[in-house]
């Protein structure tokens, strides 16, 4: 075997020469020393002469040696903190568990029930004026019967209802409004003359006995003129335990009236318990009178008071 053809001087040439390609004759070499080692594999009895157990292992490692290099090469540098220079093998790092969602410190969003949000039209009739309002919040139920909708209506009357109601009542233009000079003698305190304005009427609940009616006020409601008055019921009518025909036993048919209509029996609004407050908005909408009346008790929330108020505000009119 000459020395242009020993492996291992073949090998040491190239790792001195540090050249990053063989040449071609050394190429040629190596491969035809390996072509050559392959033709000498025959089947038969495993018998390798100690003299040849050098050539095989020495090819083989120089086969090694450039897959390193070649690898090296193609792979470049070895990263940072790599042992020797050797291309690091790095694990693989397993997905982290996604953490428990924590618990959400935010409010619960709040379920809208009741009437549905935007335009809700409470008085609809072919005689009255067509009253629309504009629901903003939940909770809101409509009282079809009274031309109402009221809010957390526990059953209870004032002052232990927290509730609070919005009535919206039309009259065709020219129609007069008996305002009771006393709502508990109400029977023999009707007005010789009844109102039919927005002032008359208000200056009518503001001479009225016992209600401490609050000034009248101008006021403006979808585009149409009007007054605005507030009346409170005496707390005196409250007694404990006692029906809402128990508390009002003193007063006439045992029930405590704000006002009637004219040519009508009876009473149109009266109070359903003591300390009762109702803030009146009263309009002339093109001839026909519009009484919005925002019904509260002592003990409802100073939130729903507000709601009940814009409710009102938000009124649109249409004439029949």
């Amino acid at each position: 075997m000459t020395a242009q053809r020993d492996p291992d001087q073949l090998i040491r040439h190239f790792l001195l020469e540090g050249s990053e390609r063989l040449h071609d004759q050394v190429y040629d070499a190596i491969r035809a020393e390996i072509e050559q080692q392959r033709q000498r594999v025959v089947i038969g009895p495993w018998r390798v002469p100690v003299m040849n157990k050098i050539v095989p292992i020495g090819v083989a490692a120089a086969a090694v040696i450039v897959a390193l290099v070649v690898g090296t090469r193609l792979l470049g540098a070895p990263a940072k903190g790599d042992v020797g220079g050797a291309p690091s093998v790095r694990p693989s790092v397993a997905p982290s568990p996604s953490a428990a969602p924590s618990a959400d410190s935010s409010p619960t969003p709040t379920v809208w029930v009741g009437l549905p949000k935007g335009p809700f039209t409470v008085t609809d009739s072919a005689v009255g004026v067509r009253t629309t309002i504009d629901i903003a919040s939940p909770g809101w139920e409509s009282l079809a019967e009274f031309d109402a909708v009221s809010k957390n209506d526990d059953g209870r009357d004032a002052p232990e209802t927290v509730g609070a109601s919005l009535l919206a009542w039309t009259w065709p233009a020219g129609t007069g409004i008996n305002v009771y000079k006393d709502p508990c003698q109400w029977t023999t305190s009707v007005p010789p003359a009844p109102a039919t304005t927005p002032q008359e009427i208000a200056a009518a609940f503001a001479a009225q006995a016992e209600t401490d009616a609050s000034a009248p006020v101008d006021v403006t409601v979808g585009g149409y003129a009007g007054k605005a008055t507030t009346l409170r019921v005496p707390m005196s009518y409250d007694l404990p335990n006692a029906t809402r025909e128990e508390k009002f036993g003193a007063c006439d048919s045992d029930a405590y009236a704000f006002y009637g209509v004219e040519g009508e029996t009876g009473h149109a609004r009266n109070a359903q318990g003591a300390g009762q407050i109702d803030e009146l908005f009263i309009l002339n909408v093109e001839g026909s009178i519009v009484i919005l009346d925002v019904a509260l008790s002592p003990s409802t929330p100073t939130e729903l008071v507000e709601e009940t108020r814009a409710l009102a505000r938000s009124a649109t009119f249409k004439a029949p």
